[in-house]
């Protein structure tokens, strides 16, 4: 994934190796978002592409390549991919009647319950004790007789199960 961009002068510029990877590290996590109505993932992952690409490049045009940190590039990166998710939601919200937005809240409680369906007992189990008991890990880790870690590694495998079923 090489990114070039036009400069003033007329020649291209390389982004820095840290740029791609703070873009990259960038849409990792835009990709957990939920696209805006209207949108395919594969479109609004395209969309947030470019607009994490200008975001990190405005601000390598401005400090200088070598004067940057990878984690300033990030952030010029994820609040452009922010401010332009935001509008899009905006958008969306005065463009649809209320009942529509009111489904598709709905369909997505519909879903949720399906991939709550889907887990095993023991997986459902340990995401009650967590979230609707409120036991801590502690707790779950001294009933289970294992360690608080083992029950961590647990839940963060059932959590991004469920993501990746609600993709």
């Amino acid at each position: 994934m090489e990114a070039r961009f036009g400069s003033g002068g007329g020649g291209e510029m390389l982004l820095e190796k840290r740029c791609q990877a703070a873009v990259r590290c960038c849409l990792r996590r835009v990709a957990m978002w939920k696209p805006p109505p209207n949108w395919s993932h594969p479109q609004w992952m395209e969309e947030m592409n470019a607009e994490a690409e200008a975001g990190a490049w405005s601000v390598c045009q401005e400090e200088g390549d070598d004067e940057i940190s990878f984690w300033c590039i990030y952030q010029h990166a994820l609040n452009a991919c922010l401010q332009r998710y935001r509008q899009e939601w905006r958008y969306a919200w005065h463009c649809s009647p209320f009942l529509e937005v009111r489904e598709y809240a709905e369909a997505d409680g519909a879903d949720l319950r399906a991939a709550l369906d889907s887990l095993s007992e023991e997986e459902r189990q340990l995401l009650r004790q967590l979230f609707w008991e409120r036991c801590t890990e502690t707790e779950l880790a001294q009933q289970q007789g294992v360690s608080v870690q083992a029950v961590s590694k647990r839940k963060q495998a059932v959590l991004k199960k469920l993501r990746r079923m609600m993709r």
